[in-house]
């Protein structure tokens, strides 16, 4: 099923979805363009290249609570928290961050301990993938290509969207996209030379080029098995970093969390919260001892962890060329141009 909306009715369709649930879709701040749950329709723009924040926050928040308590009461009275939520409307995701997804779904549903959070919000989701033009280049931080997305990929969307001239083709990629699509009365009917240009825009989304280097996931996994405890390269690579773990917070693969506890006035609240690898105190045992003091050993821990064990024990390399990591860094370390001195020693 192919449908479309006139670029200018943008704001209609996004109302007719804020009528069914919650609208999240890309809003533009100040610093750039992020996801943000919708509240005024006419804010939703599709202007934008990539956001600066990951879209993994509507699956994985950056912190949400999991058990309220009161401290002068019986721990058999605590409460966990319910989500209770409204259909979500994931409006305008990239490729790159469409697969995403489906490598987080690996630690927090397919392992066999199931994240209830992270699978109520799946699978309580509708997905609107949407294309990168493939008109204009890429910017030059990307290399998902290299990892054998597409810029038009549909796979792994509900619906897939790709911007025509003035038009906004929606396609449905799964029953749930082909339900909602069909209860949308503002989207009229694609015609047949609309279809062709669908098609022609996956297909040439699959020969766009990012930045670009041969891989195989095995290969790279062995590289870094021999290189980790090349003492040098490490520190050459890691010399500018300063530890900041602004790269694994715009991270969409990177999901490292914490559990804490905080109490006011007797009223407590257990919650989950972002961590990050990178982080000086991330692997401070309560015996004081550390057992990553060094920036290189953290910066080695994040990058072997992604090209190395990751692919050891799933088969997939956990990153997706979005380039976030390079762009948010105020040192510019570039964990393409990392992997490939690794691949040439």
């Amino acid at each position: 099923m192919l449908k479309k909306a006139a670029i200018q009715k943008i704001f209609d369709l996004a109302a007719q979805l804020m009528e069914k649930g919650t609208l999240v879709a890309p809003i533009r701040e100040d610093a750039g363009y992020n996801f943000r749950e919708i509240s005024d329709a006419k804010r939703v723009d599709l202007n934008f290249y990539n956001t600066l924040m990951s879209p993994k926050s509507a699956f994985f928040p950056q912190m949400e609570d999991f058990v309220r308590y009161n401290n002068n009461k019986s721990i058999l009275d605590a409460k966990c928290v319910d989500l209770n939520l409204k259909p979500v409307f994931l409006f305008g995701v990239r490729p790159c961050d469409v697969k995403s997804f489906e490598i987080m779904d690996i630690h927090f549903s397919g392992t066999g301990a199931v994240d209830p959070y992270w699978k109520k919000r799946r699978d309580n989701t509708t997905i609107f993938g949407y294309a990168f033009d493939v008109n204009i280049p890429a910017d030059g931080t990307d290399f998902y290509s290299t990892l054998k997305i597409g810029a038009a990929d549909p796979e792994g969307s509900d619906i897939f969207m790709i911007k025509k001239d003035n038009d906004l083709l929606l396609k449905a990629i799964t029953p749930k996209g082909e339900n909602l699509l069909s209860s949308l009365s503002l989207l009229t009917d694609a015609s047949a030379d609309e279809q062709k240009h669908f098609d022609k825009t996956v297909a040439a989304g699959r020969s766009f080029k990012t930045r670009f280097m041969s891989v195989d996931p095995n290969s790279i996994a062995k590289k870094f098995e021999d290189l980790f405890h090349k003492t040098e390269f490490w520190e050459k690579v890691s010399d500018a970093c300063l530890s900041c773990g602004v790269c694994t917070f715009v991270c969409p693969t990177c999901y490292c969390f914490d559990i804490c506890d905080e109490t006011l006035f007797s009223q407590g609240v257990r919650r989950r919260v972002w961590d990050a690898c990178m982080f000086t105190d991330f692997t401070l045992e309560a015996s004081g001892h550390n057992p990553r003091t060094k920036v290189y050993q953290r910066l080695r821990q994040k990058i072997c962890h992604k090209y190395s064990f990751h692919i050891r024990k799933y088969g997939v390399i956990s990153c997706v060329g979005c380039g976030r990591c390079t762009r948010s860094c105020p040192v510019n370390i570039d964990i393409f141009s990392i992997v490939e001195a690794a691949m040439k020693l």
